[in-house]
This record gives C-alpha cells, sequence and structure tokens, in this order.
C-alpha cells in the first residue's frame, strides 16, 4: 500500500467565510455580533456598508421573502429575523423594524440587493464555489474521506491550521 497520500488544501489557510468574503469586498466588517450558530448582520449595517437606503434593503428582504420564503430548505424565518430598534429625535424616538440576517441569509439576500459591492461579494462566492468543485471533483472517495475528517477535526479544535505544512 502507497503511504505518500496527502491532502492538499484548495485554499492558502483555510476554506473561505461568507463573513470573511464580505469584510474584504466591503471594506469592514458588516458582522453586529457572533452567535453559536454563526455571525450575524443586521439590515441597518448593511445598508451603511453597501452605500445604500435602509429602505431599499427592507424592499430586497420583502422580494427574498416573497420568491423564496416558502422554500424550507432557505430557511428564510430563522436566517432573516425580524427585529426592531429605536430611532428618531430624544424624547421622541419610535420603534422601527430591522432585521438580523445570518451569514446564509445575507448570501441568498444578495441576490435582491442591486448594488456593485453586492455583485463583487456575489461574483466571488461563485468563484469559490467553482474552485473547490473543480478541486473535489479531481479526488477519489478516499481522499474525500480524509478532507472531511481533517475538516471536522478542525472544527473540532483537535487541530491547527495548516496541516499540510505538518504533512
Amino acid at each position: 500500500m502507497n503511504n505518500n497520500f496527502r491532502i492538499h488544501i484548495p485554499f492558502d489557510e483555510r476554506p473561505p467565510r461568507l463573513k470573511d468574503l464580505v469584510n474584504h469586498h466591503v471594506m469592514g466588517d458588516v458582522w453586529v455580533r457572533d452567535t453559536p450558530f454563526g455571525p450575524v448582520t443586521d439590515s441597518l449595517k448593511i445598508a451603511e456598508k453597501f452605500d445604500i437606503e435602509h429602505g431599499r434593503v427592507l424592499r430586497a428582504i420583502k422580494k427574498y421573502k416573497a420568491e423564496l420564503g416558502t422554500e424550507t430548505k432557505f430557511g428564510f424565518c430563522s436566517n432573516i429575523i425580524e427585529n426592531r430598534y429605536l430611532a428618531g429625535p430624544e424624547g421622541r424616538e419610535s420603534n422601527r423594524l430591522k432585521f438580523d440576517i445570518t451569514e446564509f441569509g445575507l448570501a441568498l439576500l444578495l441576490l435582491y440587493i442591486s448594488s456593485p459591492k453586492a455583485r463583487r461579494i456575489s461574483a466571488e462566492i461563485l468563484y469559490r464555489f467553482f474552485i473547490l468543485k473543480t478541486y473535489l471533483g479531481g479526488l477519489n472517495e478516499g481522499q474525500i474521506g480524509a478532507l472531511k475528517g481533517y475538516y471536522k477535526k478542525r472544527i473540532d479544535g483537535t487541530m491547527s491550521w495548516p496541516l499540510y505544512k505538518r504533512l
């Protein structure tokens, strides 16, 4: 049996997260907090960082909900969560609508936000997906299993980055 098997990871250090792609292309952090389910942003922060009015983000969310909201696999209610915030002159603040948005929710919402930054992030996501698809297409079943095990160990915190330097 050949013991020269090596995992050649398709990314420099780790698989890219949407959080990192967005931060790179929007020029700043849009994530308002991390949760056990991953980073969360909100519609106000998206409007600010994408240089668009909050009303446009709310319209994009409404359109997203109308077109994809009934498909359970997209989990609209768990990825786009209605929330409120206080705004207005001091002493006369009122509750206004905003939405908390997960990474996956933002990936889908990007389809409905018409701005150069949103298109750039969407293009980057597709580019990374095709790189990964091409990479995985060249692996046999044993190699894919080893790669899954590698990332599982990394996620569990039992292994440090990068693996390929230690192999």
